[in-house]
């Protein structure tokens, strides 16, 4: 893929081609010796090479960690749906009614939802994986000359029979291995891309010489990204297995005989990864401080010092950030206040980025005022969305006395901003505290002043 143009002729001399040879032994009498990690690729970055069948809910919850409820929760809010679409109510063998709250992604979610969504049926792949693939249209440099012999292979160019190790193409690292999840080769993770599967030519062009055509795969995998792919540049960048610009060893595997002296061509901002953004929860309308953990969040190429910022996806614009503390490892940024809703968060480093990941931002649960009226409890505010009875478990009204016991009551009605409860036996100084969809909120009780009939 890279250094093989205006080199063929140097690589065809007499001289060059005894020690490349020679280099070419060397290398493999070094591996025949080493402790082999990988095939398969190392798998402590980008996206697990499974297919969806086998993701379990912490493999979802490596892009979605963020207010997991209440993403769900502003379906009911804004999309029409019911709680019971994803919490049916159940009566047991006794008669008693209650709720399952299922927290496991892939019992509702049996199938990816990802690539019908518009930006992948676009063929727009960075948008949620960022910088580890390419888009087809983006315009990144892609060889026009035929593939020479140190060209990757779509599958791979060498191969040791008394280790059955490849050399050579992407099968060199990308193969299936019975781990957990189980890994599969990229010919089964690509052919399980929803409908996307169903348009050949996106892989394969409209003509047999472009079935298996690297250039093909150029498209989506360009030298720039893939030569800027590698777990803990600094911690292991001298050990092999763990990207594309890490040990010579990695080199060959791509390139067969092509051993790298130096990083390779077009690396330098090595793509910065996200393992966790803290805390889960944004409120709407809150400042609030993030952790965001990972690798790569800075990095030194060629005596070039990268760093990184944080973006925030609306969804209609981006907003960048500034970190207020940065390790390679570690960001601290300060997120504005933002409305309620679903966003993206990715780190950006000189143009390259990181997977995306999902936050929610929930509206915020707040009490203005709690009042006793006669027998009933007013509580007016905001955020307090829906109540159903077969979710008291979950949702409702407490009131609790001054040594902390409950008082009787029930629901009267429920809106967004006001809820009424029957309570004769609430006290001025008594506590109200309401439990809705979105968190919780208090207020100490007072007495209701009628208005006066003059006003």
């Amino acid at each position: 893929m890279f250094c093989d143009d205006k080199r063929t002729g140097y690589f065809n001399s007499p001289k060059v081609r005894i020690l490349t040879i020679a280099v070419a032994g060397l290398a493999i009498v070094g591996i025949a010796i080493a402790a082999i990690p990988p095939p398969p690729a190392n798998q402590d970055l980008g996206i697990y090479d499974t297919v969806c069948g086998e993701f379990a809910e912490e493999d979802c919850r490596a892009c979605h960690s963020s207010g997991i409820p209440d993403a769900h929760h502003l379906l009911v809010q804004n999309e029409g749906y019911e709680c019971t679409d994803c919490h049916p109510v159940q009566t047991d063998s006794d008669g008693n009614t209650g709720v399952e709250v299922i927290r496991d992604c892939v019992v509702c979610h049996e199938a990816s939802p990802h690539h019908g969504a518009p930006d992948a049926v676009a063929r727009h792949c960075s948008h949620c994986h960022g910088s580890y693939v390419d888009d087809y249209d983006d315009g990144h440099s892609i060889p026009t000359y035929n593939p020479s012999l140190i060209t990757p292979d779509t599958s791979f160019r060498a191969k040791d029979n008394a280790t059955g190790k490849k050399w050579g193409g992407c099968e060199a690292c990308h193969e299936p291995d019975e781990a957990v999840p189980a890994i599969y080769s990229n010919p089964e993770t690509h052919h399980n891309l929803g409908n996307l599967s169903l348009e050949c030519d996106i892989c394969h062009g409209d003509s047999e010489v472009d079935l298996l055509n690297i250039r093909k795969c150029e498209e989506c995998h360009g030298v720039r990204s893939l030569h800027n792919i590698q777990y803990d540049y600094t911690g292991t960048k001298g050990q092999l297995g763990f990207g594309h610009v890490g040990d010579n060893w990695d080199c060959t595997g791509c390139h067969a005989w092509y051993v790298a002296y130096s990083d390779a061509p077009q690396t330098g901002p090595i793509i910065p990864g996200i393992d966790q953004v803290s805390p889960a929860r944004m409120v709407a309308g809150e400042v609030t401080v993030v952790n965001v953990t990972g690798t790569n969040f800075l990095n030194t190429v060629g005596g070039v010092n990268y760093t990184s910022d944080v973006v925030i996806d609306t969804g209609e614009e981006t907003i960048t950030l500034t970190p207020d503390f940065i390790t390679d490892s570690e960001i601290v940024v300060t997120v504005p206040a933002l409305d309620s809703g679903r966003y993206g968060l990715y780190v950006v480093k000189s143009e390259m980025r990181s997977k995306l990941v999902a936050i929610t931002v929930a509206p915020p649960v707040a009490i203005d005022s709690a009042t006793i009226n006669g027998d009933n409890v007013v509580t007016s505010g905001a955020g307090f969305s829906e109540y159903d009875s077969a979710y008291r478990e979950y949702l409702g009204v407490t009131v609790e006395s001054g040594t902390g016991a409950a008082v009787d009551c029930a629901i009267g009605s429920w809106s967004d901003t006001r809820i009424m409860i029957t309570c004769p036996d609430a006290r001025t100084g008594d506590l109200a505290i309401v439990d809705a969809l979105y968190g919780s909120d208090s207020a100490e009780l007072s007495i209701s002043i009628p208005a006066s009939p003059h006003t």
